[in-house]
């Protein structure tokens, strides 16, 4: 993956899932993120974040949006798509089957 953006055309759109990656399951590490964020920097990339699942991943929304504000702090320029349909769904499951 950091191959393949470390060769994107620099100022290219690539989508990173900020979290319940699909469709491979594998999240990145925050070390991983943090050589990721350093890739996109590097080559100007614009970073659309797909964040449909947080909570999904680990059961904990911040811990799931780490990526997202990662790039942030770090001071990349991103776009980011939130869905809570999927999210909500899984709250009120938990509510009404303790």
């Amino acid at each position: 993956m950091l191959q393949d953006l470390k060769n994107a055309e620099e100022g290219s759109v690539v989508l990173l899932h900020a979290c319940a990656h699909n469709p491979t399951g594998v999240d990145p590490i925050r070390e991983d993120w943090g050589r990721i964020a350093n890739v996109c920097k590097e080559r100007g990339l614009l970073v659309f974040f797909d964040a449909a699942y947080l909570g999904f991943a680990s059961g904990d929304y911040d811990y799931d949006a780490y990526s997202i504000r990662y790039f942030v702090e770090q001071g990349i320029t991103l776009l980011l798509a939130v869905s809570f349909a999927k999210n909500m769904v899984f709250i009120l499951c938990n509510l009404t089957n303790p």
